[in-house]
């Protein structure tokens, strides 16, 4: 990922940055909501889950090297940074969108009711011939997963192939909104 700064991150979600002032030129290295998958300078993102709250993983993950979380929570005078947003499903949506804008890479978007996975997989092998290709990791083509998919996109990558899958009518446009490139 292209390392994006907790000013700009917080501008992306229309967040409110909690913390040191001088945290706010710090650059995250990388985007997470599973709190086993982070690393250092890791921007955690706290999503409520139907079994578990992400939010009550944040001291853990940013003892483990997490730069900044994302909270819907006030998380009170803690040590570490923070940015508080209404939702963390909407302001992943929101920053994986803004971190879209600032790549040049041309994309594929797989959509459709039956054959995404293996329409995908065959796009990004024939394009692998060619180009440096990142695909969507098998599902992840939902409101979540789909984010997770653009903050891998690194600066080797020439094309990125992104399935899209929804699940109640109005669902796709938030997606294409992520996949698509406009002009900022």
């Amino acid at each position: 990922m292209k390392h994006m700064t907790l000013s700009e991150i917080a501008d992306a979600c229309c967040g409110i940055y909690c913390g040191d002032p001088a945290f706010l030129d710090c650059e995250v290295s990388s985007v997470a909501i599973d709190s086993r998958k982070v690393v250092k300078d890791t921007l955690f993102v706290a999503i409520k889950g139907a079994r578990v709250d992400g939010h009550s993983f944040i001291p853990q993950v940013m003892e483990a090297g997490a730069l900044c979380s994302l909270s819907e929570q006030d998380l009170g005078d803690v040590d570490y940074p923070y940015i508080r947003v209404s939702s963390c499903t909407e302001a992943l949506k929101d920053l994986a969108e803004h971190y879209r804008r600032s790549l040049d890479i041309k994309v594929v978007g797989i959509t459709g009711s039956v054959g995404k996975t293996s329409t995908k997989e065959m796009i990004a092998s024939v394009l692998s011939e060619k180009y440096n290709v990142l695909k969507t990791e098998g599902n992840f083509n939902n409101e979540i997963g789909l984010p997770l998919t653009v903050f891998n996109i690194r600066e080797e990558h020439e094309v990125a192939v992104l399935e899209m899958g929804i699940s109640h009518f109005g669902d796709m446009k938030p997606l294409a909104k992520i996949a698509r490139r406009m002009c900022a």
